[in-house]
């Protein structure tokens, strides 16, 4: 603008001098800018007068400065937008200052939404290697952002503290203000970073192991609660931890996270009070512990694990606390040469209402993600790390921890490629509504550390497809539904799930209480391992008990697994004295009352080193002509499966059972009561002997059509497996497993196939992702 500045200068200036027309059309001329036509007018000059007068007197005026404006054109051809750091603290030699930026011609920036608001659609954005603090916040279409080829870009929710004195009250514990824009109205807690690493938010028993779900474990951060009750009409509940030595200090305004009893029953609650090893709670669960009316007795809980939050806890290297706008942390080293950032942003991408988006090797950290109404988007080569940080909730529900990750609600298309998701307190990706979403080559892993229902993946979206993708270290679920949506799981891995809860798996599928059973709409379950899985037990009145099981099918139907490879289930992590039921199984049906008939097909899976086979858990509808009499649309008063397909099933000798119950229910499948029904006793079954339980299961409408399974006995039967204790479960070749199997079509492999999970091929084994992490820079090393 300089230039066009200088040029009508000068224009002006000849237009002056020359003694053509009156007027005088100038065209300034910028790269980029469109042609404007200025006209001025030109005044000619006047002949000198000769005869002297008296000279006026002449008030000298402000010069007056016209205003000349060059307008822009909209551009409209796509191009290339380059941004720059302004900070790299991993590299300072890349490090640049604004000012210093060589801003171009308009496609260089220091700012990814400096750049998204000069952009048009089409546009793609390359972003340059260093450290983002903001929210990439999409409102245009077509556009595609990535990471320039070969440079580590780090997208963050936290801002830099600085500022620190020592807290006079607390040895060897630093202070400061946190950022001005962190709003706790909107993030009411947050996490702290020293040198790009996560910090411990400051608790009792303290965390000493790198594992934020290890509840049974010494280090684990939690502690085993006995003496859990709630004396009835009043609001405060009560624990003690059993060992140790909680210490002395006031707890008052600290949080109470307790894991005690069945899932529902969790509890957050804000302590009121502390003595010796004793807290009393007000909680904000809707359940007993949040009713004043409720009781709970001493006992009604036998046990349970907890951990306190407060400030007064700080007193390891590592652990920080936030109070009154306060940072307070004790760092493990010199806080002079250390750089601590603070999360202040609950998101870190927000893509609402757009179409055709790319999002290519961008690294995330401190925040979560939301995309509503948007379609055709590609997330590509990224990392999200974690995302959420601690929340109290009122329920326990997947709802409840909905938008603790990546949040899609009414997406279409939406594909994640070889990307990472994980080390967060919430769910991983939520899937609400919407269809044709994806997951390729992607890995969730160390997720869900809250305790309560979280997923790796959650869908109620149509045609959700999951392949080759890695689920490791889970809170509860790995792939949780329960909605009638097609979904396909192919060749992935599911290790870890479970670690903070029970009664539940890495596959999750259940119609939520609905008298009607899930359509799966001919799902696909396919070339999946699942291994390593042990829960935590619960003790809840006459329910003391650690249940997990590996395919969790709750009244679902019309679907077909196959080829999955599965062990390792064992509910044995627990040694503690309390007696205790130790159920771990293959597979669990429900279907409680819903009667199923649309096609459940199991077809070569192998299955070791488990406790229980197959369990059914079937109830009555004891007031069914009155439900009926209300609306009720199923025909059938009890839950069946009508349609199922078992063949070339390798199990290990473990016990098959149906526990055939009645009760009243409510409209919406809520239970009012149990009934006693003596004329169906002879329906339970509970046996090792798989042909017993088939012919009986058929005596009880549960049709299963067996074909060619079998079961190893547990002294010999891993000598029918390569090398079964190293996870190697192809066949030895003196198997009696071997071409013993029935034809399938189209899931088979030949006209005499192997029993099992490798009929064909070994192609299982390789289940999972193969996705190769970045180094992340921010995580300096001292």
């Amino acid at each position: 603008m300089k230039k066009a500045s200088f040029l009508l200068a000068l224009t002006l200036l000849m237009a002056g001098c020359s003694n053509n027309d009156s007027t005088a059309t100038i065209t300034v001329v910028d790269q980029d800018i469109a042609t404007e036509e200025v006209t001025e007018e030109v005044i000619e000059p006047v002949a000198e007068q000769v005869e002297p007068i008296a000279e006026p007197i002449v008030e000298e005026k402000e010069p007056v400065e016209k205003e000349i404006i060059v307008e822009k054109e909209e551009r409209t051809k796509p191009m290339e937008i380059h941004v720059y750091s302004t900070e790299v603290p991993w590299d300072q030699s890349l490090a640049k200052l604004e000012s210093d930026l060589a801003i171009e011609e308009g496609i260089e920036f220091s700012g990814i939404n400096v750049a998204l608001n000069s952009a048009i659609e089409g546009d793609t954005i390359i972003v340059h290697e260093g450290l983002y603090r903001e929210v990439i916040n999409l409102k245009k279409d077509n556009i595609t952002i990535k990471a320039a080829e070969g440079e580590y870009v780090l997208v963050t929710g936290a801002e830099s503290v600085t500022g620190f004195v020592p807290d006079e009250t607390m040895p060897g514990v630093y202070m400061a203000d946190v950022p001005d824009n962190y709003k706790e109205t909107t993030l009411k807690f947050t996490q702290v970073f020293t040198d790009g690493h996560a910090q411990d938010m400051a608790r009792y028993p303290n965390l000493t192991i790198d594992d934020m779900m290890a509840p049974l474990e010494e280090g684990g951060g939690y502690g085993k609660t006995i003496d859990l009750y709630k004396t009835k009409g009043e609001a405060e509940g009560h624990i003690t931890f059993d060992k140790g030595n909680l210490p002395d200090v006031d707890l008052t305004g600290g949080i109470f996270r307790g894991l005690n009893g069945k899932n529902r029953e969790y509890v957050f609650g804000t302590v009121v009070a502390n003595e010796g090893n004793t807290i009393s709670f007000t909680s904000t669960n809707r359940n007993e512990w949040g009713d004043a009316t409720a009781e709970i007795k001493k006992g009604y809980h036998d046990y349970g694990f907890g951990f306190v939050t407060h400030k007064n806890l700080i007193d390891i290297p590592g652990e920080w606390f936030v109070q009154d706008r306060k940072l307070y942390i004790m760092p493990d080293g010199d806080i002079k040469e250390m750089a601590v950032d603070l999360q202040v942003r609950a998101q870190v991408l927000m893509i609402n209402n757009r179409e055709n988006i790319t999002i290519e090797g961008i690294n995330f950290v401190a925040g979560n993600v939301q995309m509503k109404g948007t379609e055709n988007v590609k997330i590509d080569k990224c990392t999200f790390r974690n995302l959420q940080p601690f929340y109290m909730m009122n329920g326990y529900g997947m709802g409840d921890s909905s938008q603790t990750g990546l949040y899609i609600e009414s997406g279409k298309n939406i594909v994640f490629t070889d990307t990472y998701i994980g080390e967060t307190w919430g769910t991983g990706a939520y899937i609400s509504g919407g269809s044709d979403n994806a997951f390729y080559n992607c890995r969730f892993e160390d997720m869900g550390w809250i305790g309560t229902f979280t997923a790796g993946v959650y869908s109620s979206g149509n045609n959700t497809h999951i392949e080759d993708c890695t689920f490791a270290d889970h809170g509860r679920f790995q792939v949780r539904v329960d909605k009638d949506i097609k979904i396909d799981i192919l060749h992935s891995s599911f290790e870890r799930a479970m670690e903070m809860g029970e009664d539940a798996g890495p596959f999750e599928f259940t119609s939520t209480g609905k008298i009607a059973p899930l359509d799966l709409k001919g799902s696909e379950f396919a070339y999946n391992k699942i291994f390593d899985l042990h829960g935590v037990p619960v003790s809840s009145g006459n329910y003391n008990k650690q249940f997990v099981v590996a395919f969790y099918m709750e009244d679902v139907n019309n679907y077909t697994a196959h080829h999955n490879l599965v062990y390792d289930i064992r509910a044995d992590s627990y040694d503690g004295p309390e007696k205790l039921t130790r159920d771990s199984r293959w597979l669990y049906l429900g279907p409680r009352y819903n009667s199923m008939h649309e096609p459940v097909n199991f077809y070569n899976n192998t299955a070791w080193d488990y406790g229980s086979s197959i369990g059914i858990w079937n109830i009555k509808i004891a007031n069914f002509d009155e439900l009926k009499a209300k609306g009720l649309k199923q025909v059938e008063n009890t839950g069946m499966m009508t349609d199922g397909h078992f063949a070339n099933n390798l199990f290990d000798e473990g016990d098959f059972s149906i526990n055939y119950v009645a009760q009243n229910l409510t409209m919406t499948g809520g239970s009012t009561g149990w009934v006693t029904v003596p004329e169906d006793d002879w329906k339970d079954i509970a046996t090792n002997d798989m042909d017993e339980f088939f012919e009986h299961a058929a005596k009880v409408d549960y049709m299963f059509n067996p074909e060619t399974n079998m079961v190893f006995d547990d002294a010999t039967g891993a000598s029918n497996y390569i090398d079964a204790a190293n996870g190697d479960y192809r066949l030895a070749e003196d198997s009696p497993a071997k071409n013993a199997g029935t034809p399938i079509e189209g899931i088979t492999s030949s006209p005499n196939p192997d029993l099992g999970a490798l009929e064909g091929s070994d192609y299982v084994l390789s289940a999972g992702s193969t996705l190769e992490l970045p180094k992340f820079k921010e995580k300096i090393i001292r």
